[in-house]
């Protein structure tokens, strides 16, 4: 089940996640969506609004977890464009399916929706607490998160009644998976089930872009080297780290963790095969700065085999076809011009950018396209 909304703003607010607005003050400016969003409601579902402040916190989130994902890759209008079409589409859903559980009379009995608040804030706070920080009371989180208990409770009960409208209308259409379609998806995708190989590495980085001056960048050079001759000199890399590097986890000792290699740049990847585990490089120079690397380990890939990859690849066939059930299900209002109305007007954007078009209407799947259109249907016919 996902976790509550207010989740998002309590985890950006702990720290724990980006904050881009700190990066681009006028970034409802900038952004390809947020620029379109309107001061009213987003969408109205059977009269029922979708706030624009619901989609905006559901959008800057995925945004948000994208670039976890995608370490040093831009999100681009395209990925942008596709985070809100699809986030869009599951708000429309989450409402029909609320009104669903609403219209059959469901209810999450009190005990069952505290025993569940438990269960989330117990996970917020050993979030919220990590790397040794004091832990945080029920109330500190709900104040940070900018919200009051009963909306919370309330966000989870609508939460756990959508969910248990999905799983009912699963089973109402049969929905299962075969031991034969895992075995074929498993023999069809054999590529995707390899573990890739992996790297461990650490990293002093000492920042100095493209644009910097030259004078800044022989400053950076020299900070970078002298950490060089700090760990040299027999001081830790780590301890060097938390002092000098300008790297994500710096507070880590600027520990990556054990990662594809596929997730490195190149040229990442080509200095550290020169070294053995223990090895530290010397000073390597980017166009983004300069690095200096530990290598902890090398695990190599391997095939996984049919039992092991079995639970993982039945999960992922149930999700899809449970989520072409549940687009089913809703298309009778998705469908219905009368039902959905729809204003985030992300056309206008679109039509603005015709390298994206082609691109977005390729790769990008998203439910009843008109009513997508950020203009009421109505209007079209």
């Amino acid at each position: 089940m996902r976790v509550a909304v207010f989740a998002v703003a309590l985890l950006a607010a702990l720290g724990m996640i980006p904050v881009v607005s700190a990066q681009a003050p006028n970034l409802e400016l900038m952004d390809i969506v947020l620029k379109s969003v309107p001061d009213g409601p987003v969408a109205i579902v059977n009269k029922q609004a979708i706030s624009a402040q619901e989609f905006k916190d559901l959008y800057m989130g995925e945004v948000l977890r994208w670039a976890q994902l995608n370490p040093g890759k831009p999100v681009d209008d395209q990925t942008r464009l596709g985070i809100a079409l699809n986030g869009l589409r599951m708000l429309i859903e989450r409402e029909v399916l609320y009104q669903e559980a609403v219209a059959r009379k469901l209810n999450i009995p009190q005990a069952e929706l505290e025993a569940k608040w438990q269960e989330e804030l117990d996970a917020l706070k050993k979030a919220a607490s990590k790397d040794g920080n004091e832990a945080l009371t029920e109330q500190q989180l709900l104040e940070k998160a900018g919200a009051t208990r009963e909306e919370a409770l309330a966000e989870l009960r609508k939460a756990l009644l959508v969910e248990t409208v999905r799983e009912s209308i699963m089973k109402d259409k049969g929905v299962t998976v075969t031991d034969q379609e895992v075995s074929q998806w498993y023999e069809q995708n054999r590529d995707l089930t390899r573990r890739p190989d992996m790297m461990h590495l650490k990293q002093i980085f000492v920042q100095a872009g493209k644009n910097i001056k030259e004078d800044k960048r022989a400053e950076a050079r020299k900070k970078a080297q002298d950490a060089y001759d700090r760990i040299r000199a027999g001081q830790s890399f780590e301890g060097v780290a938390k002092a000098v590097s300008e790297g994500r986890y710096k507070d880590e000792g600027g520990d990556w963790g054990l990662l594809p290699v596929s997730e490195f740049p190149p040229f990442i990847v080509e200095a550290a095969n020169k070294l053995k585990p223990g090895d530290v490089s010397t000073v390597i120079e980017s166009e983004w700065g300069f690095h200096i690397l530990k290598l902890i380990e090398v695990v190599a890939g391997e095939e996984t085999s049919l039992d092991k990859a079995a639970p993982e690849i039945r999960r992922m066939l149930l999700a899809k076809k449970g989520s072409e059930a549940i687009r089913e299900f809703t298309s009778k209002v998705t469908a219905n011009p009368e039902a959905l109305q729809v204003f985030l007007d992300l056309e206008k954007q679109i039509e603005a950018r015709p390298d994206l078009q082609q691109k977005l209407g390729s790769e990008t799947p998203a439910p009843e396209p008109q009513a997508l259109s950020g203009k009421n249907r109505k209007d079209k016919e």
